[in-house]
């Protein structure tokens, strides 16, 4: 059987579409890699391999060939390890839905089976919409832009099982980018910037009064101190009572 699965190939930040076909035929063991693949795609056969063997699928017994289509193009970068591995399953019937050619794949592989992101990975999902993709399959990073983008549903995954578990039918936990929350509502009278230097006692406070720790100031007090003093005293007033509300 022949799999027919859709990715993204990059040249610079331009992409274009690429059709990953693949074809497991019985005979001497051999997985080959054709439509002009530089080293780092021709790695990919290692890398993809050992990612079913841990998904606990074992190319045994069989020679895979896969096609890179435009032959035309030469093809770079570890961005079609994921629709490699997914034309396999689906090519020796593991994955038995139907995957429309709308949705495409982009991701690299760890031998464990974990999607690792790879170079160029916004420019390719910019051109998931260009290129009229309906869904694409893509691993999450946490400092990128949140994508959003009209008519392109982006599945985030982590690993090769959650995009089989996705394609069955199953829900997938949302990755969400970490947020910094602002709390504009709290104005403080005194606050650390105002003192100059004493960065390692400023330190030392903060996590005392985070961890609500006992400190003992062995040294006389002399006028820089009793500031520091000071504004701390205001900045644990506020700390725990912003602490103890979200109780």
């Amino acid at each position: 059987m022949i799999a027919k699965i859709m990715s993204i190939g990059l040249k610079g930040v331009e992409g274009y579409r690429v059709q990953v076909e693949v074809q497991t035929l019985d005979g001497m063991e051999a997985f080959l890699i054709v439509g002009l693949p530089d080293a780092s795609v021709k790695e990919s056969k290692e890398r993809v391999s050992t990612a079913l063997h841990s998904y606990g699928h074992q190319l045994v017994d069989q020679k895979t060939v896969v096609n890179l289509s435009p032959s035309e193009q030469k093809k770079n970068g570890p961005i079609f390890d994921l629709p490699m591995a997914i034309g396999i399953l689906k090519s020796t019937a593991v994955i038995r839905v139907k995957i429309p050619a709308t949705t495409c794949f982009i991701g690299a592989l760890s031998l464990d089976g974990s999607i690792l992101p790879f170079e160029g990975l916004l420019a390719a999902a910019l051109a998931a919409k260009k290129l009229g993709f309906t869904i694409v399959y893509m691993p999450f990073v946490p400092n990128l832009p949140d994508i959003k983008m009209e008519g392109l549903d982006i599945v985030f995954v982590s690993s090769l099982h959650e995009v089989i578990q996705h394609l069955s039918g199953q829900m997938l936990i949302p990755f969400h980018s970490p947020q910094l929350i602002q709390d504009d509502s709290i104005e403080y009278e005194k606050d650390f910037q105002d003192i100059i230097g004493h960065e390692f006692a400023k330190r030392a406070l903060e996590i005392a009064a985070a961890g609500e720790i006992t400190f003992l100031w062995q040294d006389h007090l002399d006028v820089e101190k009793v500031c520091l003093l000071k504004h701390f005293r205001l900045f644990y007033r506020h700390y725990q009572t912003r602490h103890n509300s979200k109780r």
